[in-house]
This record gives structure tokens, C-alpha cells and sequence, in this order.
């Protein structure tokens, strides 16, 4: 039986800051001038006066949205059912969501600890120091999407002294020729405020495991001088061009003595899911951003920055 897979892939909300002028309505016209209609004009008004707002709104901004480009998009939040609250317990950075055989699945950090985060200073084997510290990836299902079923860990930490023992986070997904890749940041050590670690993988035939953990890194953090000499973080898996791509959240954190300057986006190329992965020399090839979803689309790659 051929199994049928379509990829759901969650996107993240720009916030945009304006600054705004306000000009006495008197002085703009508005008492003794035509109102400004209700229904929003697609060409900008020349038979009213306009606010510094309403001018940008013509003058910077498209109007109706710019719902003519084929990237607009609307969404709204709905709170999804199956995930209970307990303490000491928290789940974030989720993968993209796929569709299998009529099931989505996703997979996510987990930390299910004796005591909330209490700082690098307190941090024991069982008290975290951060909401990621301490965490097993876990992945969960759902017939429509809202309502979920926690199915327990995907991959969990190894014993204390190898490699990733200290916490497993941040993962996403990968289908390479049948087969399921797990990609996650992996800590050895307590986790401080340079948040250093590599990358490492996981593989499975089904995406029910059981997984098989790399046990080594596939990307790791650069050279001292390196704009990612500290944080390689949320990994992002793509196949484009018959090419593995793994994008990755780069920053020299606290390792420059407190001046992080720049937190960007690289991107390393490999030829199987294990690597090697070669990090490109373009690096960083985006400016900014905290996560990233991406696909690929006509002869190149879409980003979706948050």
C-alpha cells in the first residue's frame, strides 16, 4: 500500500510597530471637508483631506492589504484540544504538521520536570535551568487538526555522560525516500546563557518510530569569530533541488561578552540526511528572524520570517 503524504505547514504572525502623526481634526479639514467614505477607495482619495495614517496607507502600503499578491494570507487562532495543563510541564517549538493516511502528526519539545526553571545556578538533574532544559522530543496525533492525542516521546535523552544527555529540543520533521528524520538540538551540559549545542538526527521508518537517534552532530556551532559561534537553534528540513536543506537560527549570543549583535538565519546542504552538511558561504543568507518556515516555489525558496 502506497502510503499518502501532504505537508501542513504552520506559519507565524509578523508584528509591525508605526509610528503615527496626529493632527487637530480642525486643521486636517475634516469639520468643513467631504468624510472619508466608508468603503475603503482603491485609488487614494483626492476629494477629502488625509491623516498621516491614511496618506501612508496610499502612499507606503498597498491598499485592501495588497489582497491581489498571492502570498496574502488570513488566519486566526483556535485553541486546540488534548493537551492538558500540568505543572511543571510545557510544550513548544513544534515541527511543520504532516498528513498521513488520513492522521496528522507533530512532533515538539516536552519538559516534564519535578520543579519549574530556576537558572543555570540551580539547574540539578532533575530541576532545569531554562523552559527547553531537561526536555524529550514528544510527538502527538489528530483525525481534524484540533483535537490531539499525546502519544508519549519520540526520541528521549540518553543516559547521563553521552551525547545529548541533558536535554533534546526544538525538532522538525524530514521524509527522505520513505524514511522519517527527526532533526533537534542535543545539550550535553547544563544549559547556560550562551544556549550553545549542535544539531543532531533521528531516523525511523514510521513516523509511530521507533526512532533511531544519530548519537553524533550533524551541524554544529562556527569558529570563535563566527557570527554563529554560539546558538545553532530550530532547525528547518527542506529537499530542494534534490538537495537536503537545513536551515538553522545562528547568533554569537553571550560568547562575545554580552554583545550580540546580529541573530540571523544560515543554511547547510547535504547529500543525505546524516550529512555531511556544508554550511554555505553566503552565510547568514537572512538578515534577521527568531524561526523560519520555508518551502520551495517556482525556481526558488519562500521564507516566512518571525
Amino acid at each position: 500500500m502506497k502510503t499518502k503524504t501532504s505537508i501542513v505547514i504552520i506559519g507565524f504572525a509578523a508584528v509591525v510597530f508605526v509610528s503615527l502623526s496626529f493632527v487637530h481634526s480642525e486643521e486636517r479639514g475634516y469639520r468643513t471637508g467631504k468624510a472619508f467614505p466608508a468603503k475603503l477607495p482603491p485609488a487614494k482619495p483626492t476629494d477629502c483631506k488625509l491623516s498621516a495614517a491614511m496618506e501612508r496607507l496610499y502612499d507606503v502600503w498597498n491598499p485592501h492589504e495588497d489582497r491581489g499578491n498571492e502570498f496574502y494570507s488570513n488566519f486566526k487562532y483556535s485553541r486546540l484540544e488534548g493537551f492538558s495543563r500540568e505543572p511543571n510541564v510545557s510544550r513548544g517549538g513544534p515541527t511543520k504538521v504532516l498528513r498521513i493516511n488520513g492522521t496528522y502528526y507533530v512532533w515538539y519539545t516536552c519538559r516534564r520536570t519535578e520543579a519549574p526553571p530556576s537558572g543555570p545556578q540551580k539547574a540539578t538533574d532533575v530541576i532545569p535551568s531554562k523552559d527547553w532544559d531537561l526536555a524529550d522530543i514528544w510527538y502527538a496525533t489528530s483525525k481534524d487538526g484540533f483535537l490531539w492525542e499525546e502519544q508519549g516521546p519520540a526520541v528521549r535523552r540518553p543516559a547521563k555522560g553521552q551525547f545529548g544527555w541533558r536535554s533534546n529540543c526544538t525538532p522538525d520533521i524530514l521524509i527522505c525516500k520513505g524514511k522519517y528524520y527527526l532533526y533537534y538540538q542535543a545539550y550535553s551540559e547544563v544549559i547556560q546563557g550562551g544556549d550553545s549545542c549542535p544539531v543532531t538526527m533521528a531516523e525511523a521508518d514510521s513516523p509511530n518510530g521507533p526512532w533511531r537517534a544519530l548519537g553524533r552532530p550533524v551541524l554544529e556551532p562556527g569558529a570563535p569569530e563566527d557570527w554563529d559561534c554560539a546558538c545553532i537553534h530550530d532547525p528547518f528540513l527542506l529537499i530542494y533541488g534534490g538537495k537536503i536543506y537545513l536551515y538553522y537560527k545562528g547568533s554569537p549570543g553571550k560568547r562575545r561578552g554580552g554583545d550580540n549583535v546580529i541573530r540571523a538565519q544560515g543554511v547547510a546542504t547535504a547529500e543525505h540526511p546524516a550529512g555531511p552538511f556544508e554550511k554555505s558561504p553566503l552565510n547568514p543568507v537572512l538578515n534577521s528572524g527568531h524561526e523560519t518556515c520555508l518551502w520551495p516555489y517556482n525556481t526558488g525558496i519562500v521564507a516566512l520570517v518571525r
